[in-house]
């Protein structure tokens, strides 16, 4: 007798700030069992029941991990997935569309850079930038 076989679906995104996480792929873990995904849709063959469901990002080290517990013994589920914006926060998954962890900081540190930047750039033009 063979097991009934459904299905779970999983969304990954990761931000235009993050671009270079385009070049890795997810992956997510089902019940220990290891598998690579696309960024995008996923849809991925499981057996009916529970599941305990972790994704990451293969990058120097597990980044970015999710964890959650899922159902398909009733209906497909759809799990979001959205890598954060920091190498050192975890991600975030959920039934709903995620946002991406840590973006705000990042909005405010990259925010400040350049502040500091036009600050400077200010600051050499009321100097003259003649060295006196």
């Amino acid at each position: 007798m063979t097991t009934p076989q459904g299905q779970l679906r999983i969304n990954t995104k990761y931000h235009w700030l993050t671009f270079m996480l385009a070049g890795f792929k997810p992956r997510a873990s089902i019940n220990g069992h290891e598998v690579q995904l696309n960024w995008g849709e996923n849809v991925l063959p499981a057996p009916l029941g529970q599941h305990q469901v972790e994704v990451h990002v293969p990058y120097l080290w597990k980044f970015g991990k999710a964890a959650i517990t899922v159902d398909n013994s009733q209906a497909v589920p759809v799990l979001n997935y959205a890598a954060p914006v920091w190498t050192w926060q975890r991600g975030a998954i959920g039934y709903e569309p995620q946002k991406h962890p840590g973006l705000t900081a990042a909005w405010i540190v990259y925010g400040l850079f350049f502040l500091g930047l036009v600050v400077c750039c200010i600051g050499t033009v009321l100097a003259g930038g003649n060295g006196n």
